[in-house]
């Protein structure tokens, strides 16, 4: 019940917050937030371990004014090729590839890489994976789709939150540290959307199976 009551608490959480989400460290394992990482394999939804190059939606535990999915879209007129990672009513399918390149599986607490599975252009094909940049104007630190840059792309985590139902938090742990810094959802308001972010609010999510690649 301790545990359900959490969750719960924790879920009115997941709406945005309009703060400034400026690096942050986090301690994994704190009494406000359970970790139970323990090194086992992620699974999806259906209990399945995520593997290595699949396809996967990310998407809310919650329903209702809480819920969204992840997904790529271009709201940057500034940029050449989609790069905001937003919230949204429906997902584009994420693929996860381990840093270590022996790793068979897709770890909790282990260094992943995340990259769009979308059908796009032949100037943004290599410009879906995950990294954090700083946004100036905002003070927030977003999650934007960009090149692979070794050390930088593949610093994000996958951690299991105490419960009985397969319910994971994304962290990034910048190269060099020995710090992680939640991933949650804050609104932007330069491109009036909800983008992930560095937060103090994590986004409590599941992975869903599928076969699809998005268009761009």
């Amino acid at each position: 019940m301790k545990t359900l009551a959490l969750l719960l608490a924790l879920s009115l959480c997941l709406l945005s917050h309009p703060t400034s989400a400026k690096l942050k460290p986090i301690r994994l394992g704190t009494d406000d937030l359970p970790i139970a990482s323990t090194g086992a394999p992620v699974v999806d939804a259906d209990g399945d371990a995520l593997q290595p190059g699949g396809a996967y939606n990310i998407t809310s535990i919650t329903w209702g004014a809480g819920a969204g999915e992840v997904k790529l879209e271009w709201r940057d007129s500034n940029t050449k090729c989609p790069s905001d990672v937003v919230s949204w009513l429906y997902a584009d399918p994420v693929v996860f590839t381990p840093a270590d390149p022996k790793a068979t599986a897709v770890l909790e607490s282990s260094f992943l890489s995340f990259k769009f599975n979308v059908v796009t252009n032949f100037l943004c094909s290599g410009n879906l994976y995950w990294g954090v940049q700083h946004d100036a104007v905002s003070g927030m630190d977003f999650v934007r789709s960009d090149e692979f840059v070794e050390n930088q792309s593949d610093r994000f985590k996958i951690e299991r939150v105490e419960s009985i139902m397969p319910i994971y938090i994304i962290t990034y742990c910048p190269s060099g540290t020995d710090k992680c810094y939640y991933v949650g959802r804050e609104f932007d308001e330069s491109i009036k959307s909800t983008r992930l972010a560095i937060s103090d609010f994590p986004f409590m999510v599941l992975f869903k199976k599928t076969s699809l690649a998005s268009a761009k």
